[in-house]
């Protein structure tokens, strides 16, 4: 049977990939082997070079950002390639209603407190208008300056769809990877304990919906905060992820924005492997 699965527009969706190999089929599940962990260190070239054969193996279109907290590099892959951003921009409105109630001296409500739980571990949008509503659009747009998200433009419509819904804001890998550093690290926009509040959403989110940064095969060493995005558009379905990973020796946030040919089940698998990628990367500092 095709497998379906639910857009973040609240439309079912059919998966247009299934491959099959000894009999077995997989259903949305790619069968095309993992990048192999590669423990040696890289240069910058070189993970440029395995994204380009990865990305040319696999059709469509990313970007990725990346952030070493342990030598402070940055790494870039096309990063001012424009992408929607979908559910991502969720982290920016929930950064948003928190600088609200610092400047307002207000605490979170009850309600508000369920609907940002909602919003960020399962990616719910009504919970999401909810908080959207009351934070004001051009509250978004003022606090992504303050995180100096100089490319990122920000639509405000709460209809799931339309031409201006907030999923379809737009955004770069080099924007999203300001936003999680300053998500994870940074202290200038919201404070520490309102930091701390959101990552620790960030690590609760529902088990179908960590693909991505945090995908790859991670020791109990390991700690990761997630968000992703994913829905379907003109020129290549959107599946976009951020977030952190510590422990196991490393320390990095990345981001990966993407454009899939065959749809959800193919492009998150692809966004996947790039994960697999950066985490073999990040055994060593890039040189």
């Amino acid at each position: 049977m095709t497998p379906l699965h639910r857009a973040e527009d609240g439309q079912l969706r059919v998966g247009r990939r299934m491959l099959v190999t000894g009999g077995l089929a997989a259903a949305g599940m790619s069968l095309l082997a993992a990048p192999a962990a590669d423990a040696a260190t890289l240069t910058r070239a070189q993970l440029t070079a395995k994204l380009t054969a990865y990305q040319r193996s696999r059709g469509g279109t990313f970007s990725v950002g990346l952030y070493d907290r342990r030598n402070y590099s940055v790494f870039k892959y096309r990063p001012t390639w424009r992408n929607e951003t979908l559910s991502i921009v969720k982290v920016l409105i929930m950064a948003t209603v928190l600088r609200r109630c610092q400047e307002r001296k207000v605490n979170l409500t009850k309600t508000q407190a369920e609907q940002a739980y909602a919003m960020i571990t399962r990616s719910d949008n009504d919970a999401t208008n909810a908080l959207l509503t009351w934070a004001g659009v051009s509250n978004v747009r003022r606090v992504a300056g303050l995180y100096d998200l100089t490319s990122t433009v920000i639509q405000g419509g709460t209809t799931a769809g339309a031409s201006n819904w907030w999923g379809y804001s737009t955004t770069t890998a080099r924007d999203q990877l300001r936003l999680i550093h300053d998500v994870i690290w940074g202290t200038s926009v919201i404070t520490v304990a309102n930091r701390e509040y959101l990552k620790r959403l960030m690590a609760q989110v529902t088990p179908t919906q960590r693909w991505g940064v945090c995908a790859p095969p991670l020791p109990t060493s390991n700690a990761w905060n997630t968000k992703n995005g994913w829905g379907p558009r003109t020129g290549g379905y959107r599946l976009n992820s951020v977030g952190h990973i510590s422990g196991n020796g490393r320390d990095y946030v990345a981001v990966i924005l993407s454009r899939a040919p065959e749809g959800y089940y193919y492009g998150r698998d692809t966004v996947n492997g790039i994960s697999k990628i950066l985490y073999a990367a990040m055994a060593h500092p890039l040189r």
